[in-house]
C-alpha cells in the first residue's frame, strides 16, 4: 500500500546521507496533486521551494564574482549603505533597532539585513554568491553584526536572545504586544523564512532549530501565534539544514499536533513509528510510576520518624526539565524506533523515582477545517489581531513560497496545584504561656529553644516537596 504523505520534495527521512542529495529525489513517490496547501495536505510549493534551499539552490549558475561585486559583504563591513533606504548597517543597529512602527512598515530593508541567493521584491539589493558566503563567513565582523540583525529582528517580534554562541531563544518582556503584530501582519512570516534562510548561508546554522523550535511551542504548546502555525510547518521547520535537527522538531511537532490523522509533515510509516514508541513509553512508566509513588511514600514515612530527615527528596522540576529535554541518546542516530523523552511523565532523584504532574503547556489544538492560503499582494494588513488581512503598497515575497494562515482556538488556561499547607506547632497550653522564673523557668525555656542541655530538640517541620512545574 503506498504511502500518500510521501513527498518528493522532502528528503528529511531518506537514509543514504545526511547531506540532502538531490539524487535521492529521483525515486517514484506518490504525493498530493494538490500544489498549494488546504487543511488537508501538504503545501508542495513550499515543500518545493525548501528543498531548493537545502541543496544549495542547484539550478542557479552563477558567474565568477569578484570581490568588488560582493556588495551584501561590504554593507556588513559598513563600506557602502542600503538602497534605496540609504542607512549603513551601524545606523540600522542604532537608529532602528526599536522603531518598530518603522520596520513593520518599510519593506525594502530585510533583504540587505538578511541577504540569499535569491531575489526578493528590493530589485536594488543583491543576491548572494558562493564565492560572497565563503568571504562573509570568514569575516568576523561581518558575522558579529550579522548577529546584531538578528537580536534587531528578535525584539520586533517579541523575542530575546539568550545565547549567541547556541542560538537559544526566549520571550521577551514585550512579547505579548509583539505577537499581537505578528499575527496581523502575516507577511512577516515571508520575513522570518528569509532569515532562517540567510543564518543558514551565512554561518549560523546551528540558530536554526533553536527558532525553529520556540515558534513550535508556541504554536503547538502554548496555543498563540495561530496565524503564524501553517508557515512554522511548511516552511519554518523545513528550512533548518541539519536532518538530524529536523526529524527532531518533525517528531515534537507529531506529537503536539492534533488531530493526528491531519498530520501531513512526513509519512506515515514515520508516524507509526512515533505512535509505537510513545506508547511503549508510556506503558513503561505505567508500571515504574506505581513503583516511584511507592518510594516517595517510605521516604516521607521515614522522614516523620526521625529517620533519615537530613536527605533532601531533590529538585522536581530540574527532573521534569530533563525528562523533557531532547537530548535522548536516540536522538543522536538516524534510527527512528527511539522512544521520545516527551512522553516521559517522571524524574529521578537521589535514587528514588518521583511522580511529575503533566505538563501545563495547554490542551490540543483544534482540527484545522478551513483553507486559509495568504493573499500576497502589494499591500501589509492593518487591521487588528486575528482578523485577515488589509492593505499597503509593498509586501515583499522574499522567497518564491507564499506562507498561509490557518484558524485556531486561543490558548487553554494553564492548570496549577494548590500549594500545600503550611506546618503549625500546636498551642501550648494557657499555664505555659506565663513567663516561668527560677530554675524550673530555665529548664522550661531550655525545652522550649531546643537547648541540647535540656536534652530536647524542638521539632522541625517535614519539608514538603513541591511537585509542581
Amino acid at each position: 500500500m503506498d504511502d500518500d504523505l510521501v513527498c518528493e520534495y522532502d528528503s528529511t527521512w531518506d537514509t543514504e546521507s545526511d547531506g540532502d542529495e538531490l539524487e535521492n529525489t529521483g525515486r517514484s513517490k506518490k504525493t498530493r496533486p494538490a500544489f498549494w496547501s488546504n487543511s488537508s495536505s501538504r503545501n508542495l510549493r513550499a515543500a518545493k521551494d525548501m528543498q531548493n534551499y537545502r541543496h544549495g539552490y542547484p539550478n542557479i549558475n552563477e558567474e565568477e564574482c569578484p570581490e568588488e561585486r560582493m556588495t551584501n559583504l561590504k554593507f556588513y563591513l559598513n563600506e557602502i549603505k542600503s538602497s534605496p533606504d540609504d542607512v549603513s548597517i551601524e545606523a540600522f543597529h542604532t537608529e532602528w533597532r526599536t522603531d518598530y512602527k518603522r520596520l513593520e512598515r518599510v519593506h525594502s530593508y530585510i533583504q540587505w539585513l538578511f541577504p540569499l541567493r535569491e531575489p526578493g521584491v528590493n530589485y536594488m539589493a543583491a543576491e548572494l554568491t558562493k564565492k560572497e558566503i565563503q568571504a562573509f563567513r570568514e569575516s568576523e565582523e561581518a558575522k558579529s553584526r550579522l548577529l546584531d540583525s538578528y537580536e534587531l529582528m528578535l525584539g520586533f517580534y517579541g523575542l530575546q536572545l539568550l545565547n549567541r554562541d547556541t542560538g537559544e531563544v526566549k520571550r521577551a518582556d514585550n512579547w505579548r504586544e509583539r505577537f499581537a503584530n505578528l499575527e496581523r501582519n502575516m507577511h512577516n512570516n515571508l520575513r522570518i523564512t528569509r532569515i532562517l534562510k540567510s543564518l543558514g548561508e551565512l554561518g549560523f546554522e546551528h540558530f536554526q532549530a533553536p527558532l525553529v523550535r520556540f515558534f513550535l511551542e508556541e504554536t503547538l504548546v502554548r496555543k498563540t501565534l495561530s496565524g503564524v502555525k501553517r508557515s512554522v510547518l511548511d516552511y519554518f521547520l523545513f528550512a533548518v539544514r541539519d536532518k538530524r535537527e529536523r526529524r527532531k522538531l518533525v517528531r515534537f511537532a507529531f506529537q503536539h499536533f492534533e488531530p493526528k490523522d491531519k498530520f501531513v509533515w512526513c509519512p506515515r510509516k514515520i508516524q507509526k513509528r512515533f505512535k509505537k514508541k510513545s506508547e511503549k513509553r508510556q506503558n513503561s512508566l505505567a508500571g515504574g510510576g506505581e513503583s516511584g509513588a511507592t518510594d516517595e511514600g517510605h521516604s516521607r514515612a521515614k522522614h516523620r520518624d526521625g529517620e533519615d530527615a537530613s536527605k533532601p527528596v531533590g529538585d522536581v522540576t530540574d527532573a521534569k526539565k530533563q525528562g523533557d529535554s531532547e537530548g535522548s541518546p536516540e536522538d543522536h542516530e538516524p534510527a527512528l524506533d527511539a522512544p521520545s523523552p516527551l512522553a516521559s511523565d517522571t524524574g529521578a532523584n537521589n535514587g528514588e523515582t518521583v511522580r511529575l504532574e503533566p505538563s501545563t503547556g495547554g490542551g490540543t489544538p483544534p482540527e484545522v477545517t478551513a483553507e486559509r492560503a495568504e493573499e500576497v499582494s502589494n499591500t501589509p494588513w492593518e487591521c487588528v489581531a486575528g482578523s485577515t488581512a488589509g492593505s499597503s503598497d509593498c509586501d515583499e515575497m522574499d522567497s518564491p513560497a507564499d506562507s498561509q494562515k490557518e484558524l485556531e482556538e486561543g490558548p487553554s488556561p494553564d492548570r496549577t496545584v494548590a500549594d500545600s499547607p503550611p506546618h503549625r506547632s500546636p498551642t501550648p497550653p494557657e499555664k505555659d504561656r506565663r513567663e516561668p522564673s527560677g530554675a524550673a523557668g530555665d529548664r522550661r525555656k531550655n525545652a522550649v529553644n531546643g537547648d541540647p542541655s535540656s536534652g530536647s530538640e524542638k521539632e522541625e517541620p517535614m519539608d514538603i516537596v513541591d511537585v509542581t512545574s
